[in-house]
């Protein structure tokens, strides 16, 4: 250790003492102006001997990404609010909030005095068919033998299409409450009147909610919302974006979606709404994203930060970490060669950190070459100067 800072301590004084004899020799020459404060003039021997290393600014063209926050919640296009569609006393309920469920899967039993009369009228309308269909082929051979008028004939005709009708009616009414298609066209002697019926569930998806208990009284004028399913495998993310970047965003785009819980996993997803108004106070636009959550991990009214991962590029500019001084302390800077053998400290805007270089949000132009190795000598005798 004390060798190297005995060299390190050598190579300052050299820097100084090359410097020192460079100014008193330009002084002898003509009395050229001072430096500007900051700035290090090296004599091109002390260059040469390798202590000092210049690296040219690093330019490189990426994609623009606009960063944003927002608040996950339920894809709508896969929600299903489910209600009785008749009154009745719930019996017995078959899933819990959290259990996943198929479509067509019973959620509870619902005994309905209106399911009974709607039943009872479904077989009164099939005995009506079957006795239209048999007068209206008995009207028909009678016509042909010139056994009955007309009008009477044409009667029996009107019976057998309201009789169609009135079962196509009654049967549909009880296929929309659930009862099953077999049972109804089964024998004539095997109908019977039933008065409960399977609440189902219209999607496949999670029971997320749940409302209803054993032995209430649901549906009526007003129905209540008994459960709520939705398929939590995608999720909509609805977030602000300034104004001055919508030029930027467009429907399609691919997001990357982070929430506080999984700091180091990434949801992928796509825009596939912008809003059409600007909120006033905060000069935001509404956009949506439909984010992939088939792990389940994202969960509605999560808040979260997006990356749009836009179509626009801009120009970064890179420079190595070891060629920046001051950060944390104060304004970060670096080194820039000028003329040859003088270096200027420089104040930079610095970004984001990858690997072992720093993006240089202001300050620097791609033609500017930076000190790197060797940078600490150059800080010392700037410091120097500075504190006279």
């Amino acid at each position: 250790m004390a060798y190297r800072m005995t060299r390190l301590t050598g190579s300052l004084l050299c820097v100084v003492a090359l410097a020192a004899c460079h100014g008193s020799s330009a002084e002898t020459k003509s009395p050229a102006a001072d430096p500007p404060a900051g700035t290090v003039e090296l004599s091109q021997e002390f260059l040469r001997s390798g202590q000092v290393q210049i690296e040219p600014v690093v330019a490189s063209t990426e994609a623009v990404a606009v960063r944003t926050s927002g608040k996950a919640g339920f894809n709508e296009e896969h929600l299903s609010y489910v209600a009785s569609p008749l009154a009745g006393r719930v019996v017995s309920i078959a899933v819990r909030p959290g259990e996943h469920v198929d479509g067509g899967q019973t959620l509870a039993v619902i005994d309905s005095p209106d399911l009974g009369a709607a039943s009872s009228e479904f077989i009164k309308a099939r005995a009506d068919l079957i006795l239209a269909e048999h007068t209206h082929k008995l009207a028909q051979e009678l016509l042909a033998a010139k056994a009955m008028a007309n009008k009477d004939v044409q009667k029996a005709d009107d019976e057998y299409v309201k009789a169609k009708a009135d079962l196509r009616r009654t049967r549909e009414r009880l296929l929309s409450l659930g009862v099953p298609q077999d049972q109804l066209d089964g024998p004539m002697e095997e109908l019977h009147v039933r008065s409960q019926f399977n609440l189902t569930a219209p999607i496949a998806g999670t029971v997320v909610e749940r409302t209803v208990t054993l032995g209430q009284i649901v549906g009526g004028d007003q129905p209540q919302r008994l459960f709520v399913i939705s398929d939590l495998n995608t999720l909509w993310v609805t977030a602000d974006i300034y104004e001055k970047d919508l030029a930027l965003i467009q429907p399609g785009e691919e997001v990357t979606v982070q929430a506080a819980a999984w700091p180091d996993e990434e949801f992928r997803g796509r825009i596939d709404y912008v809003g059409d108004t600007v909120d006033p106070n905060s000069r935001t636009i509404k956009v949506r994203l439909t984010v992939d959550n088939h792990n389940l991990r994202l969960k509605p009214e999560m808040f979260v930060t997006a990356t749009v991962h836009t179509s626009g590029t801009t120009t970064v500019l890179t420079v190595p970490i070891a060629a920046v001084h001051g950060e944390g302390s104060g304004q970060p800077y670096v080194f820039v060669g000028a003329n040859g053998n003088r270096f200027t400290r420089r104040p930079v805007t610095l970004g984001a950190k990858v690997n072992d270089r720093v993006a240089v949000v202001d300050g620097l132009s791609p033609q500017d070459q930076v000190v790197t190795a060797g940078s600490i000598l150059l800080k010392a005798e700037a410091d120097r100067q500075t504190n006279g």
